[in-house]
C-alpha cells in the first residue's frame, strides 16, 4: 500500500473518536461549536499536509507559497447565538466528510454508496452526508454525473449576513456596466470561503477558477493547480499519462461548479498565474492546445478526452487569459482564435473569452492589439504598478481612460479611427517595453488538427470582432481590484474604492463592464468594515447601478 494511504486509517479514527465525546455531552452546550471548529482545523491541517507529502509530481515550495492552511488564530470567531454556531460548524463538518469519503473511494477503489431502500433515489440523512460519486467499474473515472452536496446552503462568510440567490432568480447579463467578476482557488481564505459561498452571494456575477499552469504537461495534457481543491489526478487521468490533470468530481468541487451555474452565474477557468508555463511554440501547437482546453473543460465531446475531463460531465463557460511571461506570449492570440472559433460551433450555450492584462500599457504578457478582436472581456490588472494602480489618483484615471479608447473597435459602417488606437497591424514595429512592474505574480498527445481562423465581417470599416452570439459585439473593459491588502499596492478600502468609482463613473466610458476582484473568498469578506457596510461588488452595484 502507498505510504500516502496509510493516513486515511488513523484519520478516519480521528473523526470517530473525536467527535463521539463531543456529540454525546450535553454538559456544556456551548463548547459544542468551538470544539468541533478545533477538530476541523485538525483534520484540515493533516489531511493536506499527509495528502500532499506523497505526491512526489508537485512542487511543495512553490506551493506553500500561495496557499496553506489558515492557523486556527486566523479563522472567524464563531458567531454569538448557538444556532447560527451549529449550522456553521455542520456545513464545514458536511464538506470536510464529502472530501473524506471522496479520498477513501479513490485511493482504495471503492465504488458507491449502496442504498437499501428499493425506491428512494437518495439515503436519508445521516452523520455521513456522503456526495454519490458514481461509475460502473471501481477504479474506473468515466464522466460521472455531478450531484451537489446535501445538507443545507452555507451561510455567507461575510462579516455580516449577505441575502442567498436561489436557481432561477439571476440571469447573466454581458452588457451590464455593474458586473462583479472574481477569481477564486488561489489565496489563504480558498479552505474556509467555498466557491458555494461566493456564487451565492447575489453580487457575484461570475467565477474564474485558478489554474491551469501548463498547456503540454504529463502525456501531452494540460497541467492544473486548484490549490486546496482537487487534490489528485484520477485513475483515468494517471493511466493516460495525465498527471498534470486533476479530479474535481471525487472532492465535490466540481458540485459546487455546477451548483454555481445553476445560479445563473458564469465559471470560467484561467490560464497562467505565477507558477505557470503557457510556452506554445507554434500556430500549429496553439490550435492542439485549443482542441485539448475544449474537450478538458468546455464543450468537447472527444470520447478519448472524455474520461480525463477534470469537472466530469461539468462544462465550463469559458477561458481567461493570465499569462504571465512575455516569452509565451506570441501565440496566445492564435491560441485565443482557435478556441473562440470552436465556441462558435456549439450552440447549446454561450461562451466567453477574458483576459487580464496589467494596467501599464503596452503589456508584453497579453498582446492586447492581437487579442482585441477575440477577447470579450479585458480584466485589467489596477494594481501593483503605482503609476496607474488605483490609489494613483489622476494616474489611475487617465490609465482607465486610455484602457477604454485601447478597446474600441470601428464602428459596424465607415472607415474612421480617430483614436488609431484599434489593433495595430502584425507588421508594425513593436512599442517600447514598459518599465518593469513591482507587483508580486499572481499564484498559480492529440491529433494535430487545423482549425481555419474565423471570418471577418465583409466590408471596410466593418466591425472586425468576433461575434461568437454570447451577446458581446465589442470587447469590454473590467476594473481590476485587490480585495486583500497582501494582494499587493494599490489596495483601497471599501470607502475609498466608492470614492474612486464614483470618479470613474463620471467618465462615462462605454465599454465599461464592472470589476473584478483578486480574490472571491476576501471579497465576499469585504463587507461590515467602515462606515459604508458593504462589500466591494456590493459598491460596484450602488454606484454603476
Amino acid at each position: 500500500m502507498p505510504c500516502h494511504r496509510l493516513f486515511l486509517l488513523p484519520f478516519l479514527s480521528l473523526v470517530i473518536l473525536c467527535t463521539s465525546p463531543v456529540l454525546v455531552s450535553g454538559s456544556d452546550w456551548n463548547s459544542i461549536p468551538n470544539s468541533l471548529h478545533h477538530l476541523l482545523h485538525t483534520i484540515e491541517n493533516q489531511d493536506h499536509e499527509k495528502h500532499f507529502a506523497g505526491l512526489e509530481r508537485r512542487d511543495t515550495a512553490a506551493r506553500a507559497s500561495y496557499w496553506r492552511p489558515l492557523q486556527l488564530s486566523q479563522r472567524d470567531d464563531p458567531p454569538a447565538d448557538l444556532e447560527t454556531q451549529l449550522i456553521n460548524v455542520a456545513s464545514q463538518l458536511t464538506s470536510t466528510l464529502n472530501a473524506l469519503w471522496g479520498i477513501i473511494q479513490h485511493e482504495y477503489n471503492i465504488g458507491p454508496p449502496v442504498i437499501a431502500s428499493g425506491s428512494a433515489s437518495y439515503p436519508d440523512p445521516t452523520v455521513f452526508p456522503i456526495t454519490v460519486v458514481t461509475d460502473g467499474h471501481a477504479g474506473s473515472h468515466s464522466t460521472p454525473p455531478v450531484v451537489p452536496p446535501p445538507g443545507p446552503p452555507p451561510t455567507s462568510a461575510g462579516s455580516s449576513p449577505l441575502q442567498q440567490q436561489t436557481p432561477g432568480a439571476y440571469a447573466f447579463d454581458p452588457q451590464a456596466s455593474n458586473l462583479n467578476v472574481v477569481y477564486y482557488s488561489q489565496t489563504d481564505l480558498t479552505g474556509t470561503v467555498t466557491l458555494t459561498q461566493v456564487c451565492s452571494d447575489p453580487s457575484i456575477d461570475a467565477v474564474i477558477l485558478a489554474f491551469i499552469t501548463g498547456l503540454f504537461g504529463p502525456g501531452g495534457y494540460p497541467s492544473m493547480n486548484m490549490a486546496s481543491n482537487c487534490w489528485a489526478p484520477s485513475a483515468a487521468q494517471q493511466d493516460a499519462g495525465a498527471a498534470g490533470l486533476l479530479d474535481c468530481v471525487g472532492d465535490g468541487f466540481a458540485a459546487q461548479i455546477s451548483s454555481c451555474q445553476s445560479l445563473g452565474k458564469k465559471v470560467l477557468i484561467s490560464m497562467g498565474g505565477a507558477y505557470s508555463n503557457l510556452q506554445i511554440s507554434s500556430a500549429d501547437q496553439a490550435t492542439q492546445a485549443a482542441r485539448l482546453l475544449w474537450n478538458l473543460f468546455l464543450g468537447g465531446t472527444d470520447a478519448t478526452t472524455a474520461p480525463l475531463r477534470p469537472y466530469g460531465s461539468v462544462i465550463l463557460d469559458g477561458i481567461d487569459l493570465d499569462n504571465e511571461k512575455p516569452g509565451n506570449a506570441q501565440y496566445m492570440p492564435s491560441l485565443m482564435t482557435a478556441l473562440r472559433t470552436l465556441m462558435a460551433t456549439d450552440s447549446r450555450k454561450p461562451y466567453y473569452l477574458s483576459a487580464a492584462p496589467q494596467c501599464p500599457q503596452p503589456d508584453q504578457s497579453i498582446l492586447v492589439p492581437e487579442l482585441v478582436t477575440v477577447i470579450d472581456f479585458f480584466n485589467v490588472q489596477f494594481y501593483n504598478n503605482p503609476s496607474c494602480q488605483l490609489d494613483a489618483g489622476q494616474g489611475f484615471l487617465d490609465s482607465l481612460t486610455s484602457w477604454s479608447n485601447s478597446l474600441l473597435l470601428p464602428p459596424a459602417t465607415g472607415n474612421n479611427n480617430p483614436s488609431g488606437s484599434w489593433p495595430r497591424p502584425s507588421s508594425s514595429p513593436p512599442p517600447p517595453p514598459p518599465p518593469p512592474s513591482t507587483r508580486p505574480k499572481r499564484s498559480s498527445r492529440v491529433r494535430r488538427t487545423q482549425i481555419p481562423p474565423p471570418p471577418l465581417d465583409p466590408g471596410a470599416g466593418s466591425n472586425p470582432f468576433v461575434n461568437i452570439n454570447n451577446g458581446i459585439t465589442s470587447p469590454r473593459l473590467l476594473v481590476g481590484t485587490p480585495a486583500f491588502s497582501a494582494a499587493g499596492s494599490g489596495y483601497v478600502t471599501v470607502a475609498q474604492y466608492q470614492n474612486i468609482l464614483e470618479q470613474v463613473k463620471a467618465l462615462h466610458l462605454p465599454n465599461l463592464a464592472g470589476a473584478t476582484f483578486w480574490d472571491g473568498a476576501y471579497e465576499i469578506k469585504s463587507g461590515g468594515a467602515g462606515a459604508t457596510n458593504m462589500t466591494y461588488a456590493q459598491v460596484v452595484r450602488e454606484v454603476f447601478g
